[in-house]
């Protein structure tokens, strides 16, 4: 139901987009009507636009369906904007990584964490990256710790550089 809302909105929109030179990109998202990421790339590519792009969001790398160099690969030209941040498995250790009380809610954690306090690959997302010739836009996407907020973006950035340095090399522009 919400993709067909979806993409009828989208019949009103493209052609709007199109008049203003908007260009779109899309991210699936926890708890939205697409979550996975072949299936979120598979809209992208379907809407069949070579304005409409795909957002890769790497504290959603569990939600999307842990397979972050697939749906890259899958991807490939398409992605356009990556958003930098760590998070924990969520479906790790018999899905019980996070404890929540009362036992039984339907709350979903969603989690925006500092690179290097979570598990995801960074090193398997920028070699997936590299491999595609990514040349977009990656920025940092840290919620949650207002306190020390210019810290976490200096260290984020020293990280994210490091990372593209190795798996792109030569100088990085920031």
């Amino acid at each position: 139901m919400a993709e067909s809302q979806f993409l009828r909105s989208m019949d009103e929109l493209i052609p709007v987009f199109e008049r203003e030179g908007i260009k779109l990109v899309l991210e699936p998202h926890p708890d939205d009507f697409i979550e996975d990421g072949h299936a979120a790339v598979n809209l992208v590519r379907g809407l069949n636009r070579g304005w409409i792009s795909f957002l890769f969001c790497t504290p959603h790398t569990f939600h999307q369906g842990n397979d972050a160099t697939g749906i890259i690969s899958a991807a490939a030209e398409k992605v356009t904007y990556v958003h930098l941040a760590d998070t924990l498995d969520h479906t790790a250790s018999n899905g019980l990584r996070y404890i929540v009380n009362p036992p039984g809610s339907t709350v979903r954690v969603h989690q925006h964490a500092e690179l290097g306090r979570g598990e995801v690959d960074f090193g398997e997302v920028f070699a997936a990256l590299a491999a595609v010739g990514f040349d977009g836009v990656v920025s940092s996407c840290v919620f949650g710790w207002k306190e020390q907020a210019e810290e976490i973006g200096i260290r984020q950035r020293e990280k994210a550089t490091s990372l593209i340095s190795t798996h792109f090399g030569g100088n990085v522009l920031a």
